[in-house]
C-alpha cells in the first residue's frame, strides 16, 4: 500500500534512485528475489486488513515491520486468534524495539505447547509476588528482619540466613511441588502486543479538529495549527514537498508556538508575584519555556510532524530486524521440533544506538487485557475532543475508530462514580445534546460505553464467559477523553 518517497532511500537498501513512487512491496519483492532466485514471494499492496485470513493461516510465523499503532493491534489480533507467533519490531532515531508475542493457542507442527519461557525465571517472579504479598501478622519475623537488613547493613547475611532465606525457600518449594498446575499460564505463551500498549494514542485527524477548535497546548499542536490556518487561507492542504507551502505553513505555525510560549509564561507568575518579580527570573522563566517547547520550528519540523514521518537511522533499522530475523529462525525450527537456541526471554527488547545499548525488558500480560485476557470484547481508546463539545461529540469521536457503532445502542458511564451520562432507555437519559462539562467529564478522565441488550450477537455476559463464537465482538468501549 505504501510508496516509495525519497526520504526513504537513505534507511532501506532495498530501494534505489529511480524506485521513487512505486509500491515498497513490490520493490522489496523483486530485490529480494535477485538475492535468492528461489524465494517464493506473494506481493500484496492493500492494508493488511484486508488480506484474506486464509493467507495468515498460510504463516507459520509473522514479522512485523510496521509504522503505525492500528495496523499493529489488528496483526496482533489475527496472530492471537490463530495460534501465530509474531516478531513485532520498530524503531525512532536512535532507538528500537523487539517484541517476541507468542500466543497462548500456538502448537508446534508435533502438536507439542510451544517451548518458549524459563520455568526458573517464573518461579523467581512468583516468589517475589507472593513475597510481596506476605501477612505481616503471619510472618512477624521476616517483616522484622527486613527492617533490621536496612538498619543494620553489618547483620545482613545473618538475618537473611536465619528469617529471609527459609521463608523464600519454602515458597519456592511449594510453587515447584505445584508448578505442573499452573505451567500453562506461565509457560508456552508471552505478553501480546495489547499487554505492552493497553490504551493506544489517539488519532491524528482528531487533535487536528480540536487543534482548531481549541486552543495549542503542545508544539506538535501549534504545527497543526499553523496547517490548519494555511488551509483557511487558501482552501487546501499544503504539499509537504512544496518548499513555498511549508514555509507559509511554518509562519502560521511559528506564530501559535510564540503565542503558546507567551500564555505558558504568564501562567507561571502567579498574580501576587507579577509586579514583585525580577528580569533575572522572568529570563530564567522563558529559558525553562524554551526547553519545555523546543525551539523555533524549521522546514523539516513541519514535515516531519504533518507527514507523519519519524527520522529513522539505517543501522538501527538493521539492528532491529537483525534481531527480528534471529527470532524467527529459532522459532520456525521449534515449530519442527528442533532447536537452535531459546526465544528471547524476556521477550521485549530495547536498543539505543546513541550508546550501543541493549536492555531486555521484563514484561508480562496482563490479566484484564483486551486481546488476550479477560477483557476480550472490550477495546481501550483515546479520543480527543474540545472544551465546549456536547456527548454527540464525545459519540463522533468513537466513531473515527469504529463507524458502524450507533449512540442509541448504548448506554455511556462514569467508571468511577458509577453515574449514567447518556442512557437512551430513558427520555430523561437522552444528553446528546449536553456539553461534556455538564456530565462531569475531565480531561484525561475515563467514560465506559457500554452495548445495550443483544444487538448485533453481543451480549452482556463477562468477557471471559464468552464463547468462541463470540469473541472479537466489541461489547464495550473503555474511553480516555483528552480535552483540548
Amino acid at each position: 500500500m505504501d510508496t516509495i518517497e525519497t526520504s526513504n532511500l537513505s534507511r532501506q537498501m532495498l530501494f534505489y534512485r529511480g524506485d521513487e513512487g512505486r509500491f515498497k512491496a513490490e520493490v522489496a519483492a523483486e530485490r529480494l528475489k535477485r538475492m535468492n532466485p528461489f524465494l517464493e514471494v506473494e506481493v500484496y499492496t492493500i492494508p493488511l486488513q484486508q488480506i484474506p485470513m486464509e493467507k495468515y493461516m498460510e504463516c507459520q510465523a509473522v514479522v512485523a515491520a510496521l509504522d503505525n499503532v492500528q495496523a499493529r493491534m489488528d496483526l496482533n489480533k489475527f496472530c492471537l486468534k490463530l495460534g501465530i507467533p509474531l516478531i513485532e519490531g520498530g524503531t525512532v532515531g536512535f532507538e528500537g524495539h523487539v517484541q517476541v508475542i507468542v500466543p497462548e493457542a500456538t502448537r508446534t507442527l508435533g502438536g507439542k505447547p510451544f517451548p518458549v519461557g524459563s520455568k526458573s525465571r517464573v518461579i523467581d517472579r512468583l516468589v517475589e509476588e507472593r513475597l510481596w504479598n506476605l501477612d505481616e501478622k503471619k510472618y512477624t519475623d521476616y517483616f522484622k528482619a527486613k527492617e533490621k537488613i536496612a538498619e543494620l547493613q553489618d547483620q545482613i547475611d545473618k538475618l537473611e540466613e536465619n528469617y529471609i532465606i527459609p521463608i523464600r525457600d519454602q515458597i519456592r518449594q511449594e510453587i515447584s511441588e505445584n508448578f505442573d498446575q499452573i505451567e500453562m499460564k506461565y509457560l508456552h505463551q508471552t505478553p501480546c502486543y495489547r499487554c505492552v500498549v493497553p490504551v493506544p494514542p489517539p488519532l491524528r485527524n482528531q487533535v487536528a479538529a480540536c487543534t482548531l477548535k481549541g486552543i495549542p497546548r503542545t508544539r506538535e499542536h501549534c504545527a497543526i495549527k499553523g496547517e490548519v490556518d494555511f488551509i483557511k487561507k487558501y482552501d487546501r492542504k499544503p504539499d509537504y514537498d512544496n518548499t513555498v507551502d511549508m514555509q507559509e505553513t511554518l509562519k502560521f505555525a511559528q506564530k501559535e508556538l510564540e503565542k503558546l510560549r507567551q500564555r505558558v509564561l504568564i501562567e507561571s507568575i502567579p498574580p501576587e508575584l507579577k509586579d514583585k518579580i525580577s528580569e533575572q527570573e522572568i529570563q530564567q522563566l522563558k529559558q525553562n519555556i524554551l526547553h519545555t517547547f523546543g525551539d523555533d520550528f524549521a522546514l523539516e519540523d513541519m514535515e516531519n510532524i504533518l507527514g507523519n514521518k519519524i527520522p529513522a537511522i539505517q543501522s538501527v533499522s538493521s539492528i532491529i530486524s537483525s534481531i527480528q530475523s534471529q527470532e524467527i529462525l529459532k522459532i520456525l525450527f521449534l515449530m519442527h521440533d528442533q532447536s537452535i537456541g531459546a526465544v528471547m526471554d524476556p521477550p521485549y527488547i530495547n536498543y539505543n544506538g546513541v550508546y550501543g545499548l541493549f536492555e531486555q525488558v521484563e514484561v508480562t500480560r496482563l490479566e484484564d487485557c483486551v486481546a488476550c485476557g479477560s477483557r476480550q470484547g472490550q477495546e481501550n481508546i483515546t479520543v480527543v475532543i474540545a472544551e465546549n463539545s456536547t456527548i454527540n461529540d464525545l459519540f463522533n469521536a468513537v466513531q473515527d475508530y469504529f463507524p458502524n457503532v450507533q449512540l442509541s445502542d448504548y448506554i455511556i458511564t462514569n467508571p468511577l462514580t458509577k453515574q449514567f451520562i447518556y442512557n437512551p432507555l430513558f427520555e430523561k437519559g437522552k444528553t446528546g445534546d449536553k456539553l461534556i462539562k455538564e456530565m462531569g467529564i475531565q480531561n484525561y478522565g475515563e467514560v465506559v460505553f457500554t452495548q445495550i441488550g443483544n444487538k448485533n450477537n453481543s451480549t452482556h455476559d463477562a468477557p471471559n464467559q464468552a464463547t468462541k463464537k463470540e469473541k472479537g465482538i466489541i461489547k464495550q468501549y473503555n474511553v480516555t477523553v483528552q480535552i483540548i
